[in-house]
């Protein structure tokens, strides 16, 4: 990509807000603190000039397991300019590093799940599992009823309303621009959420699933220009979901990735990482092993689908120049995931956290 334009730059520093406090211990006041966190943040942040607030949220999904007990995860929230009221950006966010849960389930489940349309596609689309679940919780979950707010604490804009509720109830003022964002698994989420939305305008019902439903009465007159930036995020479906996004949504999308970061390969791309950043550091025998057996869960799925991973239209890259401090792979790699991004688009090391 060349020098990011405004827009990117705006979306890109909302998908990072979005790690805002996210190792913040889990308690009743998690979502609250991380809201003050967000807010105290938006006057100064970086690319957003003072410009925006939060309306919706954040929504917060925290996960329990014997592995990850009490850990977050899915956070997404809504903010609007106040120099163009009608445009919004929704921020999704990505993986929390020390949720295990999340890394199993919403970011290495290469199972196929068929995508619910409004209408019959031939062939139908189907997205990984793992986006199938992400959404799934980014639309389900909201922010606490006011009954829920504990006491010092002001109820969150949007409490108890679902995303699609509140994005209803805007589109009744007219026309409203909507761009959807996010970083890693949130690059992957922003896409299908944009998607979920954009066949789901002039009020039309998606067919009953387990990823959300019912839709409310969603922008009955089609007021809303739907976009979206997504930043590393791994391919979320089939080459017929690929098809299907881009009959949409079209030049809507811009798909930001490093060509140096390994997510984006994932899962179309697989065969690439173990060159990626030879000759200086070559994958461990271990790195090499993990590689290979997810390379055969995903070739297991795309035969059991009938259809390969293929990646979304608009592809918008850069490439990150290489650490010379990082003396190995993994170290690299993440490295490119989150540093070399915050570089491009000029946002804090460790933006977020």
């Amino acid at each position: 990509m060349s020098t990011p334009t405004p827009n990117e730059l705006t979306n890109a520093s909302m998908a990072f807000l979005a790690y805002t406090g996210q190792f913040l211990p889990i308690n009743q006041t998690t979502v609250f603190e991380t809201a003050n966190k967000i807010n105290s943040l938006l006057p100064s942040y970086p690319n957003l000039d003072n410009d925006w607030i939060i309306v919706w949220g954040p929504a917060l999904y925290c996960t329990s397991s014997t592995k990850t007990p009490n850990t977050q995860a899915n956070l997404t929230f809504v903010a609007r300019s106040l120099s163009s009221l009608n445009t919004y950006i929704v921020a999704t966010r990505g993986t929390v590093a020390n949720d295990t849960w999340e890394w199993l389930t919403e970011d290495i489940a290469v199972s196929f799940e068929p995508w619910p349309t409004p209408t019959p596609q031939k062939p139908k689309p189907h997205v990984s599992s793992a986006t199938f679940t992400a959404l799934s919780y980014a639309l389900t979950t909201v922010p606490p009823t006011a009954a829920e707010t504990p006491s010092g604490y002001s109820p969150l804009p949007g409490a108890g309303q679902t995303l699609a509720a509140y994005l209803a109830s805007i589109t009744n003022n007219g026309p409203i621009n909507i761009s959807f964002t996010g970083h890693s698994l949130g690059g992957a989420i922003a896409p299908a959420m944009a998607l979920w939305f954009k066949q789901a305008q002039g009020n039309v019902q998606i067919p009953q699933n387990s990823i959300f439903s019912p839709m409310p009465t969603w922008d009955e007159n089609s007021v809303a220009t739907i976009s979206c930036v997504s930043l590393a995020g791994a391919t979320p479906g089939d080459k017929a979901f690929s098809g299907y996004f881009q009959q949409l949504l079209g030049s809507d999308y811009d798909r930001i990735y490093n060509t140096n970061d390994t997510v984006p390969y994932g899962f179309a791309g697989l065969k690439q990482l173990p060159g990626l950043y030879l000759p200086t550091l070559p994958m461990t025998t271990a790195e090499q092993a993990a590689l290979k057996g997810l390379e055969a869960k995903v070739t297991l799925a795309q035969t059991t689908n009938g259809s390969a991973y293929t990646v979304l239209p608009n592809a918008n890259p850069f490439t990150g120049a290489l650490n010379t401090s990082c003396t190995s792979y993994a170290a690299e790699a993440l490295y490119q995931h989150i540093a070399a991004y915050e570089q491009q688009f000029g946002l804090p090391v460790s933006a977020g956290v």
